[in-house]
């Protein structure tokens, strides 16, 4: 039922059947109905022999592929899901072709039989369609633009006999119209196109009026929509062949919905609608100075995949100099190359990496020249992710993306370097707070708020909470109960902040309490008082619905929180309860290649340890007990579980305060930081129905 399945072979079929007495023909059951109505096609000169033999191949592949998922799944569902996919390729023959695993091969081959398939649908359905829409009269006469195009009702058309181009150049003047008029491609157009492809030689490629043209299209309103017809009709691979690469290429992972040139495509598309937005991105968009810079950046950002997934952002800054130059754009080539090389990079610091650290900022902003490629980059990292897949860009990952474009900005606004970074966010956390103070002492004693704020070292605690949260954290710190709990629901998730007095294994135990509960975390920020109290904050969502959580299971994690902290409650048996009922539930299909390892970071006041692994029932509560079996004591975790697998990065210290710096240390840590992976992975296999 997906665009280009068979669903729109059968649309084309009785469309062809209810409207045309010549299409009654007989049906004979073994030859099937669409083979034949195809070679009828053929007969009539719809189809030229060439786009027979493309159309009859993608069908013949659509039916293979139907015929073996039947087989496998022993029923008629025709949805080619995730856990099929690897499968029915291996079924079907697809071995290893060069870096790309078989299941890779397969769907682009699908992707691009498909495309076949709906190409043909849109431009044979078109006649039908006004055949039996209400007769519409123009609403304006044809009003000529250049060479063979007019417009009229909004969209580019040619003279009923204009079956093919006679240039190159004529057919990205049609593209070229459309995005500075705003047109959509009429059926007559979109015809005289798809036969003029052959005329894309590599002389024209290197054409100047053609690069002209192109140029045009970037500089236009209309830059994502005329790409991608221009995409759909292949032009845009014909005249640029580094991007044809890229059209149906797939990542065969949960992370990634679509093939890389459609999710360029829809990045180029959000990109192009901040000028509609409010707030800061929108803000950032009107003001840059050649918006042709970002276009071009999001278009070629991930043009070497198709070489190799890994390290595309290093290989991609030559494919992309070739290209930009080709396209007369030699002026913008060192700024889209920065943009490439780094396009990863922004996610990577906001997501995994402490923001309010000045050592975090300090490094993020020497990677700019100039103030306007962090403006590019901020940019170009939001059009990236939002269009990942549906459910990747969130508010919360707004909020954080935007809270290191502007403690960046300001640091690069203001030049400051190296140690006069931290001098200035020391000074404006130190007037922060003493404003905190001054505002909390409305309320509160003035000392008391003071010891609480002097007691906390970090100078995130100030920026992560607002006032009326650090004071209830100052009333719940006295009172008498073991663990104070406090919840606030937010859009989304729920914010849970746990306060107690530290012991041995707590934050291993708060985790457990929370997975037990089916509470997903997906952020921690983890505050130790000098005084020994924790205030910890989760954000969790429920592990099955992924919204926030019930007001009873937030009741229920209160409860068992101080009964675990208490010893009324042991951790394994609420553990071993909650690992049953997830064993009568259908889990989610393996991704073989999921990344496992733990890597280790310098920093200059603590050890950063970044953990690959894949998702599992309770893995945070077992890295985290690991590390303090291990003699380590968490300062901070950043905690990022994707659908394809975790990436967990803890700030960490010795039991004496120290730094983990001795290399046979570290490898300590880290094969038995593995070996917890491995047997979580293994509790999570056998536990699986």
């Amino acid at each position: 039922k997906s665009a280009g399945g068979l669903r729109d072979m059968h649309a084309l079929f009785w469309l062809y059947r209810g409207n045309d007495a010549e299409y009654l023909f007989p049906l004979d059951s073994a030859i099937g109905a669409l083979p034949k109505f195809i070679a009828e096609l053929s007969r009539r000169g719809v189809l030229d022999d060439e786009e027979r033999e493309a159309v009859d191949r993608a069908l013949q592949f659509l039916l293979r592929t139907r015929h073996e998922m039947h087989f496998r799944r022993e029923v008629a569902s025709d949805g080619l899901e995730y856990a099929l996919q690897r499968e029915v390729a291996e079924a079907l023959g697809f071995g290893r072709r060069a870096e790309l695993h078989s299941v890779e091969v397969f769907m682009r081959e699908y992707y691009l039989h498909a495309r076949i398939i709906h190409r043909l649908y849109q431009n044979l359905s078109h006649s039908y369609k006004e055949l039996i829409e209400p007769v519409r009269f123009p609403t304006s006469r044809a009003e000529a633009l250049s060479g063979k195009f007019s417009r009229v009702d909004g969209m580019l058309t040619v003279a009923p006999d204009v079956e093919r181009f006679s240039s190159a150049g004529e057919v990205l003047e049609a593209f070229t119209l459309c995005a500075e008029y705003e047109l959509d491609l009429h059926a007559r157009v979109r015809r005289a196109i798809a036969n003029s492809l052959d005329l894309f030689t590599d002389e024209q490629r290197c054409s100047p009026q053609l690069a002209l043209q192109f140029r045009r299209i970037i500089h236009s309103r209309r830059v994502a929509a005329t790409l991608h017809d221009m995409n759909e009709l292949d032009v845009l691979g014909s005249y640029i062949p580094e991007w044809g690469n890229l059209v149906a290429f797939f990542q065969h992972n949960m992370y990634h919905y679509f093939t890389a040139d459609e999710h360029t495509l829809i990045a180029l598309a959000n990109a192009e609608r901040l000028r509609e937005r409010h707030g800061v991105m929108r803000d950032v968009f009107r003001n840059l100075r050649r918006k042709d810079v970002l276009y071009m950046a999001i278009l070629l950002h991930d043009i070497a995949k198709p070489l190799g997934v890994a390290d595309h952002e290093v290989t991609g800054v030559g494919v992309a100099k070739t290209v930009l130059e080709r396209l007369g754009m030699s002026d913008i080539v060192a700024d889209v190359a920065f943009l490439i090389r780094n396009h990863l990079v922004m996610e990577q610091v906001a997501f995994r990496r402490n923001i309010h650290d000045p050592a975090t900022i300090r490094e993020f902003a020497a990677k700019f020249d100039r103030p306007e490629h962090l403006d590019y980059l901020y940019l170009l990292t939001y059009a990236d992710l939002s269009a990942v897949n549906i459910s990747v860009w969130t508010e919360w990952k707004s909020s954080l993306l935007q809270e290191l474009y502007q403690l960046t900005a300001e640091v690069l606004r203001r030049n400051l370097k190296g140690e006069q970074i931290e001098q200035f966010k020391h000074a404006r956390h130190e007037r922060a707070r003493e404003v905190l103070v001054d505002r909390l002492s409305a309320t509160l004693d003035r000392d008391r708020v003071r010891q609480h704020l002097d007691g906390i070292q970090s100078e995130a605690y100030v920026a992560l909470f607002s006032d009326d949260e650090i004071a209830q954290h100052i009333h719940h710190s006295e009172s008498d109960e073991t663990v104070s709990t406090i919840f606030s629901r937010q859009e989304g998730y729920t914010e849970i902040t746990v306060i107690a007095d530290d012991a041995p294994f707590a934050l291993s135990k708060f985790c457990a309490v929370l997975a037990a509960n089916d509470a997903n975390i997906f952020d921690a920020n983890i505050f130790t008082r000098d005084d020994g109290v924790v205030i910890d904050r989760f954000r969790v969502s429920d592990a099955e619905t992924k919204a926030e959580l019930s007001q009873s299971v937030c009741q229920k994690i209160a409860r068992d929180l101080n009964d675990v902290m208490e010893g009324k409650l042991d951790i394994e048996h609420l553990f071993a309860a909650h690992r049953r009922r997830w064993k009568r539930r259908p889990k989610r299909p393996e991704n073989p290649n999921v990344r496992t390892d733990v890597q280790f970071e310098d920093h200059p006041r603590y050890t950063i340890i970044d953990v690959y692994a894949p998702d599992a029932l309770g893995f945070l509560y077992r890295i985290t007990e690991a590390m303090s079996k291990l003699g380590l004591d968490i300062y901070f975790a950043k905690i990022a579980t994707r659908v394809d697998g975790i990436l967990d990065a803890f700030y960490v210290l010795d039991r004496n305060g120290n730094r983990i710096t001795e290399p046979t240390r570290q490898e300590v840590i880290r094969a038995e930081l593995l070996n917890t992976i491995r047997h979580v992975s293994e509790q999570e296999l056998a536990a699986s129905p």
